[in-house]
């Protein structure tokens, strides 16, 4: 779904859902007193405008997290001048603490770290982008059609399966049930693609299920221990991980669907490659950092592949783009949205500005878009 805000970007969901307005200013009934903020605090001691601009964010995010009636939200912030900051709002009434090194649910942004794999993997030569699927996934449909790099950036025409009906019908009737990556596929293959590949665009988890198997095919390990060397060692990531396959590292944060907790409703396998990252804001300020602004996980040329966009769509091989007139001067953001059961995530990287934004809510139906711009408009003054 796309976003209707001033800050326009894909929200790109692991679930299908529909998009659902943000309450009111009128709504704003609960207190906005339950703000903290943590991070780097000698930035903060040691310079007026960064305190200042701080504590502008937290109060925004306070304001921001009670107009949605949220039990708990978050604002990840790195800018050069005030180092990397996490700014902690909750409802006082909240059963649950959260705090700097709690766990969130971070859905789609899981297809970065996806992409990030594929993309090593093709820079040193186990793999081309334009290998066709057969060669890695034989029996999917027409797979000697559809290539690695119509996988990445969701030109392959291939049904999407977290909107179709047998998968719903499926999570209902025993959400507990845990899946395979072939499994995952069943559901989509009974469905005829959309279109021919590379003909149009359209977004589908089932394209980056397709990708974990590609990459446990090419290196004949787990696609978490892939991910664990390619992607979340390079970057230094310490807390973050593929849920269902790797131990947790931490205490989760609660999710809701509005007053009903769904923080464990579902087996975080049927996501998979396709949304089961779970990671700290911290961390995600660290990996886009790393993955957009440095080449500690990708060289310039992969990055250069990363982001050639399809044309119209906004979206590369596994990045979405905001383009630099929606950022308030802080050049073009490169990075992915989140949305799966209980939370709501954006993480991008301003390559204007070298600034970093993570944005994570613990509703369904809560909107990280309006924690963004939040932040952004705090820069800007």
């Amino acid at each position: 779904m796309r976003s209707s805000c001033s800050f326009a970007l894909a929200l790109a969901g692991i679930f299908a859902c529909s998009s659902s307005p943000t309450a009111s200013s009128a709504d704003a009934g609960a207190a906005t007193d339950g703000g903290t903020q943590v991070g780097d605090a000698g930035a903060e001691a040691g310079d007026v405008a960064c305190a200042a601009e701080g504590a502008t964010i937290q109060q925004g995010l306070d304001a921001e997290r009670a107009r949605q009636k949220l039990q708990h939200a978050v604002i990840g912030l790195e800018t050069p001048r005030c180092g990397k900051r996490v700014f902690l709002s909750h409802d006082p009434a909240a059963k649950t603490t959260v705090t700097e090194a709690s766990l969130w649910r971070v859905g789609s942004i899981t297809k970065t770290f996806v992409s990030a794999v594929i993309l090593d993997l093709a820079a040193n030569g186990k793999l081309g982008l334009d290998d066709t699927l057969d060669k890695f996934v034989p029996t999917f449909p027409n797979a000697a059609g559809i290539t690695v790099r119509q996988l990445m950036n969701h030109t392959s025409g291939i049904f999407n399966y977290t909107t179709g009906k047998e998968f719903a019908d499926a999570l209902a009737a025993d959400p507990k049930r845990k899946y395979t990556g072939a499994e995952l596929l069943a559901f989509a293959t009974p469905h005829p693609p959309s279109f021919e590949p590379g003909k149009s665009w359209e977004y589908s988890n089932t394209n980056y299920v397709l990708l974990g198997l590609v990459a446990e095919k090419v290196e004949s390990a787990p696609i978490a221990s892939v991910v664990r060397t390619k992607a979340l060692q390079k970057a230094g990531l310490a807390h973050t991980f593929l849920d269902g396959s790797e131990p947790s590292t931490g205490d989760m944060t609660p999710g809701f669907l509005g007053k009903q907790e769904v923080t464990n409703l579902y087996d975080p396998s049927s996501a998979w490659t396709a949304g089961a990252m779970v990671s700290t804001p911290g961390d995600l300020l660290d990996w886009v950092h790393a993955l957009y602004g440095s080449e500690r996980v990708l060289s310039a040329a992969s990055q250069a592949s990363l982001r050639t966009l399809v044309p119209k769509a906004g979206y590369g091989l596994g990045v979405e783009q905001i383009p630099a007139t929606n950022t308030l001067g802080n050049g073009a953001g490169w990075g992915h949205g989140g949305s799966i059961a209980g939370f709501q995530s954006q993480a991008f990287w301003f390559e204007g500005s070298n600034v970093g934004l993570v944005t994570i809510v613990d509703d369904t139906r809560g909107d990280p878009n309006a924690l963004s711009i939040v932040a952004l408009q705090s820069l800007s003054e």
